[in-house]
């Protein structure tokens, strides 16, 4: 039992990681295709620290923690549910990335800009929510990918 919970955790400790990195790269091409400020490590560092000192780091380190936290729910629901086999797996952390990325965007956009300390960050509209829906996606798929390769 000990060695299948560790196999577990350890795979969802790579796609989330992984999922993370997925999703950094989807915002940074939003980003750089100039469709949305979606610099979302910096403000959600920025969040904490009320400024951009030290922002990155804050926003890295607690990204970091969040895409494994989320890889861990995602894996233990994937896996409860039986479909930790590719391409279910795939197809399921999509559609769970989806609904997750529409609910953080909602509160992107209705609750955290108009309360963010820094200005550059207190507009979110529509193209801000979809660059985080669609970079959850990334993170979805990616999770799902890991798990269904991993065959838990």
């Amino acid at each position: 039992m000990i060695p299948d919970l560790v196999h577990v955790l350890l795979v969802a400790l790579i796609a989330g990681v992984v999922g993370g990195a997925a999703m950094e790269i989807v915002l940074w091409l939003v980003g750089t295709a100039g469709w949305a400020k979606a610099d979302m490590i910096v403000a959600l560092g920025s969040l904490l620290t009320r400024s951009r000192v030290n922002a990155w780091k804050v926003g890295a380190i607690i990204h970091s923690i969040a895409a494994v936290s989320f890889a861990i729910l995602y894996t233990l629901l994937i896996v409860r549910l039986g479909y930790s086999h590719l391409p279910y797996a795939l197809v399921i952390g999509t559609g769970i990335g989806f609904w997750h990325g529409l609910i953080v965007s909602l509160g992107l956009v209705w609750v955290v800009a108009e309360r963010h300390p820094l200005e550059e960050f207190t507009e979110a509209g529509l193209a801000i929510g979809l660059s985080h829906v669609l970079g959850h996606v990334a993170y979805g798929a990616v999770v799902g990918l890991v798990i269904g390769i991993a065959a838990i």
